[in-house]
């Protein structure tokens, strides 16, 4: 029983690790990163920074290791992902400019409300289910 559950949680962690960096090609958060900063040539290096930030995130949750770096190292981590994370915000609400032409172009009349309010509810329910259900919170 332990290593069905075991390969279960294995499997939603490649789907939503799959998802993830979906999310990021999608919105297109490298090239431009890549045509801001007029970096056009490091975009390799970009997207292997993504994945190894990735790896490394993933196994921070589960091995207990300590990095005798002090604070001028914490600092700087924590500056390189503010900075990451302020370009994902940029770069998803340029997105959402296209939800409305894509709305139009594709002649819906109904459904987008919906399905964008459909997103934020079940953020909303797996984010509750964390926070207050038993076990769920453990990291």
């Amino acid at each position: 029983m332990t290593v069905v559950a075991a390969f279960t949680a294995f499997c939603g962690g490649i789907m939503v690790s799959g998802g993830v960096f979906a999310f990021i090609a999608a919105i297109g958060i490298v090239p431009r990163l890549a045509k801001r900063t007029g970096t056009g040539g490091y975009v390799r290096i970009y997207e292997e920074a993504i994945i190894a930030g990735g790896i490394f995130g993933c196994c921070t949750l589960f091995l207990d290791y300590r990095i005798p770096a002090g604070i001028i190292a914490a600092c700087a981590a924590g500056a390189f992902s503010g900075v990451f994370f302020g370009c994902l915000t940029i770069c998803l609400a340029e997105i959402l400019y296209v939800l409305p032409i894509l709305q139009r172009r594709a002649g819906l009349k109904k459904g987008l409300s919906i399905a964008v309010s459909s997103f934020a509810v079940g953020k909303l329910a797996g984010s509750l289910v964390y926070f207050f259900a038993e076990g769920f919170n453990k990291f």
